[in-house]
């Protein structure tokens, strides 16, 4: 359950002023982020939370079409705030 990050570039293949496009983020599902949350945390957040925070808009996720895609970048921040012991 490893992120998709191995088809995009990374920014130092792009160049030193380049960003990257928001449609070339790697982007999760939900269970994949819980389950990373879950797993570098070191918590145990519920899966019902977790799709709560994306219901209630306190996790951005990207809906598309019926399936909503997290943000590798956004879950980091999280992560990191957890890890510093911040309120999420």
């Amino acid at each position: 359950m490893e992120p998709y990050a191995a088809r995009f570039l990374s920014p130092a293949q792009m160049g030193p002023n380049s960003k990257l496009p928001s449609s070339a983020l790697p982007m999760l599902t939900p269970t994949h982020a819980w389950h990373l949350l879950c797993r570098r945390t070191g918590g145990s957040i519920s899966r019902t939370t977790f799709y709560r925070w994306i219901n209630t808009g306190r996790l951005g996720a990207v809906r598309m079409g019926f399936r909503f895609l997290i943000p590798l970048p956004l879950l980091e921040e999280i992560i990191q705030k957890c890890l510093d012991g911040e309120r999420f």
